[in-house]
C-alpha cells in the first residue's frame, strides 16, 4: 500500500513539474497565465517623467500609475531604475481625490509601518533602494477596480563633456548575474514583459540661461517647441514602451564652462551649501604624452549576444586602427573566464592590426557575467611596466555584484586607467560610472547601432593630452567643511570641475584650483560668496548630501561601511538611501477591510530591454498578472530569486513558451530522475523501510 502511495505522489510531482511553464514567476510570487495573453491585466498603467532643467541641475519627478483589474484587493511589488546620481528626496501617494504625503524613516521602521498598515486594511506605499540606480516601490491594498498614483521626486546635476551636457531617465531593470556572493539577488531580479501594455511619457522643459546651439534626443521620438533662445520644451511624440534609457543631450553656444558658484542656507544658524562648478584650461603639447599600453576588455557574456556585442566589436576595431603608431595593445574577452589574444601587448604594425581584427571576428557570446575575471585579467595581465595601460572596457554591467567588482578595481588599479562603455539601450550605468571613478578614466554609452566614431575618437583625444592631477583647493581661509569629492578626480581636458560642500559661516574669498599637469604646476582662481542668507538653490543641500553618501559608500577595502553616518546624512536630507524609505500611509481605511488579512501580491514585470536576448541573458519571463491569493503566499519571502547556475546566467532555466514537448521531457527527465534515485538508493545499501 505505502509503495502504491509512493508512486502516485511521484507521478503526481512529476506531472505538476511538467505544467510549471503555464506559471509564471515574478520574484517568487506565483500567478497564473491569462490565456496566453501576456501582461494582460498588469498593474503598472503607465510612467510619466517630468524633467525641469536650470543651468545644469535636473529637477524630475516620476509618477507612477497602478490599477487593480481584479476581483481583489492587491499589493503591487515592482522594481525599477532611477538614475545613479538621483538625490531621490520626496514622495507621495494619491488615492482618488486625496494626497498623502510620504516621511522618511529608518528602513526597517518604514517596513514595518507599511506591513501593518496593510494589516489595518489601509492603502500604502514603500519606496526602498536596492542600489543607487534600482529600486523597489511597494504599493498596498488598491481596491478592486481602483486605481493609486505615486510620484517621487529627484535632483540631479547634468553630466558635462567635450562641449555636451546630458542626462538619461532609465526606464527598466537590466538582468542581473549574481553570484553566490550576492545575498539580494531576489531585490534587483526582476521578471519581464515584452510588450506589457504599461506606457512612458517624458517632458523637459530646459531653461540653459544661455543661447541652446543643439538639442538632441537620440533614443526616442519628439516633439520640440523653443519659446525663446535659452530655452526648450521637449515631450516625446508618443506614449513609448518603456525598454530603453530616454537619452537628452544638449550643446549651448559657449565654447566652454562658464564658472559657477551656487549657495543655500536658508537659516543663518544652519550650515550652508555651496556648488562650484568650472573648467580648469589645461593644455599641452603632443611631446608631453607617455607611451602608452591599450587593453581592450569585452564582455561576450550571454547578456551581449546580438546587437551589443556586435556594436562591442565595432568599437574595438574601430579604437584598433586608430591607435598611435608607438602603442602597443591587447585584447581580453570574458564571461565565465577570461581570455586574451597574445601572452603579451603587442606593437602596432599591420600585421598585428589583421590579427586582431581576424580575432574578434570570431568571438562568440554565451556563459555568465564574471567581471571580477576580467577586470583583473586586464589590470593583471603582463606588460610594458614603462608604458601607461589604459583599458577600454565594454559591458552591459548587469552583474549585482558590483561591490566586489569595484572593490578589485581600486585594489589592482596601479597605474592603469579605466575607460567605461556602457553598450546597450538599458546598462547598469551606477556600475560603469563607479568603475570609471575607481579607475581614474570616464565612462561613456554606446547604444546598439550607434556609429562609435565619435567615441573612439573622443577616448584618443581625451588620453592623448595629460590629465591635470594632484588636484586641490585652497579656500583660502572660508569656512568650507567636507568638501565632496573628499578626494578631487583627475580631470582630462574635456572634463569640470565640480564640487558640493558645507559652510559654517559668511565670507568672501579668492580660492586657487591647483594641481600638476605633466610635470608642470597648473593654478587657477576663482572668486566665491558663502552668503549669510540664500533660500534659493534648494537642490544644492540635497546634492552635497547625496555625494557625501557615494563617497561614504566608496569605503575602503577591509572597512566597514558607516551604516550609522550614511542614515543620519539622509534623514537629514530627506533622502532615500540604503538605510532610509520613504512610507506612505493614507488614514482612510478601505471599506469593508477585514483586519489582518493581506491583499493578494502582484509583482510588477519589467519591460524587456531593447536589443537583449533574455533567453540568453538568463531573463525571466512572466506572462500574466492574476494574483494567487495571500493565503498561499509567504509575504516575508516574496522575491525569491530566478534559478541560479554557478558559471551560468541567473535565470537561464526559464521557458518562454508553454510546450508540450518540453512539458513531456519534463515529465520523462523526473521520473527518470527518480528511477536513478532508486538505483542509487539500492546500491548504497538503502533499505525501504515500507516493506513488510
Amino acid at each position: 500500500m505505502k509503495k502504491a502511495i509512493q508512486a502516485i505522489v511521484t507521478v503526481a510531482v512529476c506531472l505538476l513539474v511538467a505544467l510549471m511553464p503555464r506559471i509564471a514567476r515574478a520574484g517568487g510570487t506565483l500567478y497564473l497565465a491569462k490565456g496566453g495573453q501576456q501582461g494582460s491585466e498588469l498593474p503598472l498603467e503607465r510612467t510619466d517623467v517630468q524633467v525641469d532643467v536650470s543651468g545644469s541641475v535636473v529637477s524630475a519627478s516620476v509618477s507612477q500609475r497602478f490599477t487593480n483589474s481584479s476581483r481583489e484587493p492587491i499589493e503591487v511589488i515592482y522594481i525599477f531604475p532611477l538614475p545613479q546620481r538621483a538625490a531621490v528626496d520626496a514622495m507621495e501617494m494619491k488615492v482618488g481625490a486625496r494626497t498623502v504625503k510620504a516621511t522618511i524613516a529608518k528602513r526597517e521602521e518604514a517596513r514595518a509601518a507599511y506591513d501593518q498598515a496593510l494589516r489595518n486594511g489601509q492603502r500604502a506605499a514603500l519606496l526602498e533602494q536596492e542600489r543607487p540606480n534600482v529600486f523597489t516601490f511597494n504599493v498596498g491594498n488598491i481596491d478592486p477596480g481602483a486605481a493609486i498614483e505615486v510620484k517621487l521626486h529627484y535632483f540631479e546635476v547634468a553630466q558635462f563633456d567635450a562641449g555636451t551636457y546630458d542626462f538619461a531617465v532609465p526606464t527598466t531593470v537590466g538582468p542581473r548575474f549574481n553570484p553566490e556572493t550576492v545575498t539580494d539577488a531576489n531585490r534587483i531580479s526582476p521578471t519581464y514583459s515584452q510588450n506589457g501594455g504599461a506606457k512612458l511619457g517624458v517632458r523637459v522643459h530646459l531653461d540653459a540661461g544661455v543661447d541652446l546651439e543643439k538639442i538632441d534626443v537620440p533614443t526616442h521620438l519628439v516633439d520640440v517647441a523653443r519659446p525663446n533662445a535659452h530655452v526648450a520644451d521637449v515631450k516625446t511624440k508618443n506614449d513609448d514602451v518603456p525598454n530603453r534609457d530616454f537619452v537628452f543631450k544638449w550643446r549651448v553656444a559657449a565654447d566652454t564652462v562658464k564658472p559657477a558658484v551656487f549657495a543655500h542656507r536658508p537659516k543663518t544658524n544652519e550650515h550652508g551649501y555651496v556648488t562650484l562648478i568650472l573648467e580648469p584650461k589645461h593644455d599641452t603639447t603632443p611631446t608631453e604624452i607617455a607611451a602608452r599600453e591599450l587593453v581592450f576588455l569585452l564582455d561576450t557574456s550571454g547578456s551581449m549576444q546580438g546587437p551589443p556585442l556586435e556594436a562591442s566589436i565595432a568599437a574595438v576595431r574601430k579604437a584598433v586602427d586608430s591607435m598611435g603608431p608607438n602603442d602597443t595593445f591587447q585584447i581580453i574577452d570574458f564571461a565565465d573566464v577570461a581570455s586574451q589574444f597574445a601572452p603579451r601587448p603587442l606593437p602596432n604594425t599591420p600585421e598585428n592590426r589583421f590579427k586582431a581584427h581576424n580575432h574578434l571576428a570570431h568571438l562568440t557570446s554565451g556563459g555568465g557575467t564574471n567581471q571580477l575575471v576580467g577586470i583583473h585579467a586586464a589590470l593583471s595581465t603582463p606588460g610594458d611596466d614603462m608604458r601607461v595601460r589604459y583599458v577600454m572596457f565594454f559591458t552591459d554591467g548587469y552583474i549585482g555584484n558590483e561591490a566586489e567588482v569595484l572593490a578589485l578595481t581600486r585594489r589592482e588599479i596601479g597605474r592603469a586607467r579605466i575607460f567605461s562603455f556602457g553598450v546597450g539601450a538599458s546598462v547598469n550605468r551606477y556600475l560603469l560610472d563607479e568603475v570609471a571613478i575607481a579607475g581614474r578614466g570616464f565612462a561613456e554609452y554606446l547604444r546598439p547601432r550607434e556609429d562609435a566614431k565619435k567615441l573612439v575618437d573622443r577616448f584618443y583625444q581625451r588620453i592623448g593630452k595629460p590629465y591635470l592631477t594632484d588636484v586641490e583647493i585652497d579656500w583660502n581661509g572660508l569656512a568650507i567643511e567636507d568638501a565632496q569629492p573628499a578626494k578631487l578626480p583627475d580631470l582630462s581636458a574635456f572634463s569640470p570641475l565640480v564640487v558640493h560642500a558645507r559652510y559654517a559661516k559668511a565670507g568672501k574669498a579668492q580660492v586657487t584650483i591647483k594641481g600638476r599637469v605633466g610635470m608642470r604646476p597648473f593654478a587657477t582662481k576663482l572668486d566665491v560668496v558663502l552668503p549669510e542668507s540664500e533660500p534659493n538653490n534648494a537642490a544644492i543641500s540635497r546634492l552635497w548630501a547625496r555625494e557625501k553618501i557615494a563617497q561614504l559608500e566608496r569605503h575602503p577595502e577591509g572597512m566597514s561601511e558607516d551604516a550609522a553616518a550614511i542614515t543620519r546624512i539622509a534623514l537629514a536630507h530627506d533622502l532615500v538611501s540604503k538605510y532610509t524609505s520613504f512610507v506612505a500611509i493614507d488614514v482612510v481605511p478601505r471599506a469593508n477591510a477585514i483586519p489582518g488579512t493581506m491583499p493578494s501580491v502582484v509583482n510588477q514585470p519589467n519591460e524587456a530591454p531593447a536589443d537583449v536576448d533574455l533567453r540568453s541573458a538568463g531573463g525571466t519571463v512572466a506572462y500574466g498578472s492574476a494574483p494567487m491569493p495571500a493565503e498561499s503566499l509567504a509575504r516575508a519571502e516574496l522575491a525569491s530569486p530566478p534559478p541560479f547556475r554557478s558559471g551560468g546566467c541567473a535565470g537561464c532555466m526559464t521557458s518562454s513558451a508553454h510546450d508540450p514537448v518540453s512539458s513531456g521531457a519534463g515529465l520523462l527527465g523526473c521520473l527518470a530522475g527518480v528511477a536513478i534515485i532508486a538505483i542509487r538508493r539500492k546500491k548504497r545499501g538503502y533499505v525501504d523501510r515500507s516493506t513488510p
